[in-house]
């Protein structure tokens, strides 16, 4: 797992555990909420029905209070004219008012008359509640609530109801009424699915929230490492021109040792045997002798030559790019048989001393490669200086490169790409459609060198 990686985990996941946490609790909390607001409020609507009922039966009974307490006509009489108001007495579409004897037989149902004269004392609900047997003992206590499912006129459906029933002690009757509860089921189902709804928004907020956040700090995180990654670059760059400028002055200053200094002494040295070698007439042995040691010497003195220039060929530094890669095709040519064709124009100011001997260990390493690797018979240098891009080709006719190339094509393409990269260039790797490889170099020039010129 890479350092990016992990830094993004160690980022991001705690803010996606907070906001988790956050968000099951929020969830948690409001469902309590919900299950508390809807208890509230159905304890309130559950509150205001009793009173409701409480203000319908204080109603009826004001309305027979007079025929209750006299009595005129007789009893009988006037429990025909309570029932009679009772039958008619009625409020909304389902409100009504029934009576019942102390046995459970029935005496007014203005909504269900097929009930009138049965004896209900057994009768059960879906629940298997007994309810008129309830309504009796909430009567015979002085009045009282009990909540039962019944038939619902309006609807033809069974629904929840809260009843009511007190006793008209006198007569020995039941008298009750009641409010279906439906609606207040509805209403905390609306309330439920307000808050549920509410919920929802509220966590789907946390949840953009949280994937803004994640997505802001991978940006930042990508950001800072992008950063990151460029400074590196550009000081690896800079620290790979500077071992490349240091390897040139230690090659330079090596080149010209061997060339003031040994060189020099060497050719001293053939200058005596020399003389040995002339003086040595009368002797054959040692004139045989000085012979070889001056063969030696040349060759010596040709080696260490060879090594000076390729250390630091001096003819770049005396007269340029052009006349350079000129010379190490020749040389590259009689050491290897291969033949070199150079085509080089002069770039003379526009190039910086240190880009012209990036150019040129680019050309040396590529020939090397060629006499290493490639079994070519020929090889084309090109040198094109245009207004603003100087362009370098090195063409063989050999064996070509393997396909695909190696990831990042081998430790010397990746220093010759990056000897040009160093000085704004780039290099390019490629086939020959005739067969053989093709590298190919593009580097910006100076501007206003080019204006100068």
């Amino acid at each position: 797992m890479t350092f990016k990686t992990k830094l993004l985990l160690i980022t991001i996941l705690p803010l996606i555990a907070v906001s988790i946490l956050v968000g099951g609790t929020t969830y948690y909390q409001s469902r309590e909420l919900v299950n508390a607001q809807t208890q509230a409020v159905e304890q309130r609507i559950l509150s205001s029905k009793r009173q409701e009922i409480r203000n319908y039966v204080s109603l009826a009974l004001t309305s027979i209070e007079q025929i209750y307490e006299e009595e005129p006509g007789g009893r009988i009489a006037a429990q025909e004219r309570v029932k009679d108001i009772f039958k008619n007495l009625t409020f909304d579409y389902d409100g009504y008012f029934f009576v019942y004897r102390l046995d459970g037989t029935n005496i007014v149902h203005p909504k269900l008359p097929h009930l009138v004269g049965g004896n209900w004392w057994d009768l059960q609900d879906e629940n298997g509640d007994y309810v008129i047997r309830n309504l009796l003992e909430e009567a015979k206590t002085g009045g009282g609530f009990h909540q039962y499912v019944w038939n619902k006129p309006s609807t033809g459906t069974v629904e929840e109801k809260l009843g009511y029933a007190i006793m008209l002690d006198k007569w020995g009757w039941m008298l009750g009424t009641g409010l279906y509860t439906d609606d207040i089921a509805r209403e905390v189902a609306g309330i439920r699915l307000e808050m549920a709804n509410s919920i929802r928004q509220t966590l789907l907020v946390i949840f953009l929230i949280t994937l803004a956040a994640t997505v802001i700090v991978g940006t930042l995180i990508a950001g800072v490492r992008f950063s990151e990654q460029r400074f590196a670059d550009s000081k690896l760059k800079e620290l790979t021109n500077r071992i490349f400028q240091v390897q040139e002055q230690e090659r330079k200053r090596v080149s010209t040792e061997l060339h003031d200094s040994i060189s020099q002494l060497l050719v001293s040295v053939r200058y005596g045997i020399e003389m040995i070698h002339s003086e040595a007439v009368r002797e054959p042995d040692l004139q045989s002798q000085a012979s070889k040691c001056l063969k030696t010497l040349d060759a010596t003195i040709a080696e260490v030559r060879r090594i000076s220039r390729d250390l630091r060929p001096s003819v770049l530094d005396d007269m340029g790019l052009a006349a350079a890669l000129v010379s190490l095709g020749k040389e590259f040519q009689n050491q290897s048989g291969i033949t070199v064709n150079v085509s080089a124009e002069q770039c003379h100011n526009r190039l910086s001393e240190g880009a012209k001997t990036a150019l040129y260990r680019v050309v040396q390493e590529c020939v090397t490669n060629v006499a290493r690797h490639a079994c070519a018979s020929e090889v084309n240098i090109d040198l094109t200086v245009g207004s603003h891009i100087l362009t370098l080709s090195v063409e063989d006719n050999g064996v070509g490169l393997p396909n695909p190339l190696p990831r990042g094509g081998g430790l010397g393409f990746r220093n010759m790409r990056e000897r040009m990269e160093t000085y704004g260039g780039k290099l390019i790797i490629g086939w020959r459609a005739s067969g053989g490889t093709r590298i190919m170099v593009e580097m910006p020039l100076d501007k206003l060198a080019a204006k100068a010129a």
